[in-house]
Order: structure tokens, then sequence, then C-alpha cells
């Protein structure tokens, strides 16, 4: 009797020790993954501009991310993340005109207008929160990717342009005359310095977002992930507008005094109608292991 109690005792404790084994493998396996990571590369505002060049510009990317773990190889992270994209684009020779209806009939006139070495870059900054499946495979050197999907939220959008020329004329049907020196109505040579103007046309983004590299120990309960990443737009970010323009006269009959120039942007309609980001880059990330 007192063998049996022997045994049964220690095959409840072998029992206990197996059972606490496997489940502190299990939550070995379940780790909390907390980061933080930066990235950057080609971060751009894809357009077609129906009027001049467009360029790919550069960004990048830093952020917050947390990942949980179901086993060795997968997870689900999240997270929140400051995006930057900026293009360039450019007008050497620029030209277009359009009637414009005064009070009279015999106020009608057609503006005539030419943009000489315009350029202007275009920059969005977003905050995004991304929803990433993860895989990573191997023990002395794992490699990893992720795949899924990003919603960005406008933060910020503006636009810059260096110093231009811009020269107007209004020909007046009833009078058979073309007026060029009348700088104080909007006619004339105008030289403009750089300036900068706030972009309101840009909404909220979805984006797919894909990511491999290697993860390193560096030290207990850190790891170090480097590799690259791509994220592409899915929707249009662009909200049109109904301007068909790209340099207005809007002088007022009441208030000759005012200025009468008012510029659209090159992403403004009709030149523009449709803006996707992508992203390729470079990325590291450094964990804290819970």
């Amino acid at each position: 009797m007192k063998r049996i109690s022997i045994l049964l005792t220690t095959a409840i404790l072998v029992a206990i020790i197996a059972v606490g084994d496997i489940t502190a493998q299990v939550f070995k396996r379940q780790k909390h993954e907390l980061s933080v990571y930066a990235g950057g590369g080609l971060s751009s505002l894809q357009y077609e501009a129906g009027a001049g060049k467009t360029t790919n510009g550069w960004g990048g990317l830093f952020g917050a991310g947390y990942t949980y773990f179901l086993n060795r190889s997968w997870g689900l992270g999240t997270g929140v993340e400051i995006a930057i994209y900026q293009s360039n684009s450019s007008l050497s020779n620029f030209s277009d005109n359009y009637d414009v209806q005064g009070v009279t009939s015999r106020d009608n006139y057609t503006y005539y207008y030419a943009l000489k070495s315009y350029k202007e870059t275009q920059r969005a900054l977003y905050l995004n929160i991304p929803l990433m499946l993860h895989f990573q495979r191997g023990r002395k050197y794992i490699m990893y990717g992720a795949l899924g999907g990003k919603v960005g939220i406008p933060v910020n959008s503006s636009g810059s342009a260096p110093k231009y020329t811009l020269n107007t004329s209004g020909y007046f049907p009833t009078e058979g005359r073309t007026y060029d020196d009348l700088p104080q109505y909007g006619f004339g040579t105008y030289n403009y310095k750089k300036g900068n103007v706030d972009l309101e046309n840009f909404k909220l983004h979805f984006m797919l977002s894909a990511e491999a590299g290697m993860k390193w120990q560096v030290m207990n309960n850190h790891d170090l992930y480097t590799g690259i990443y791509f994220d592409y737009g899915l929707n249009n970010i662009f909200k049109a507008t109904n301007d068909k323009t790209f340099v207005k006269n809007e002088l007022s009959p009441d208030n000759p005094k005012m200025s009468p120039l008012l510029e659209s942007r090159v992403t403004g309609s009709p030149y523009t109608e449709k803006i996707v980001p992508l992203a390729v880059g470079l990325k590291v990330r450094f964990t804290f292991l819970q």
C-alpha cells in the first residue's frame, strides 16, 4: 500500500511537471511583441498630370507596433505609424486661354496666360493603421514575411513652388484690342517667389501592404527585423473639383485693387483626376518581447 502511494505520488508529480512544461512552451510560443520601427525609400503620390511632367518623390515612415503570435510561425500585427509621401511636377512652357463674362457684354474678354519654368512639389502626411498577418520560419536564422493592409487618415497636405514667371493678357472683342500691361487688372508679367499652399483635396486611403526580410536576436527578449516593405494604394485619394483653369483672373469690378490672380495647383482638375499613394523601401524594426 505504501509502495502504491509512493508510485501514485510520483506519477502525479511527473504529470504536474509535464503539464507545466507544456503550458510554459505554449505561453513561450504565444508571445506578445511590442516594437518601434522606421523605414524610408520611394514614397510617392502617383498621378498623371494632363499638362507637364511628374516624377516620384522620396519619403518614409515611423511608428509603433504590436504582434500577437498564435504559435511559433504565425502572428497578427497592428499598430500606428506616420507616413510621408511626396511627388514633383513641372511645366516648362504652358499656355492656355478662356473666356471671361463681364458685367455687361462690352466687358467680355478672352484671358490668355503663359507659365514659364514652373515646378511644384506636393507632400502628404498620413496616419496609417496597419493590420498584418505575420509569418516566420527558422531558428538560428529567421526569415519573416507579412501581408495585409493599411487604413490611412490624412493629417496634412501641402504644395510648394519656387520662383516662376507668369505672362497674362486680355483680348476685348468689342474694342478689338489686347491689353498686356495693366497689372492692376490682371494683365501683365508677374514674377513669383517661392510659396507654400495647403492642399485640402486628399481623403482617406486604403492600401495593400507587404513586408519581407530577416529577424535577428540581438539580446534576450529583443529582436531586430531588417527587410523591405511595399505599400500600394487601392483607392483614389483626390477629391476632384470643378475648376477648369490653372490660372484664374477674378478681378472684382467693385474692388479693382485686389490681387486678380488666383492660382490652381497642378493637382487641380482637369489636369489631375486620380492620385494613388505608393511606397517601396527599407525597414528596420526593434522589438520588445513580453
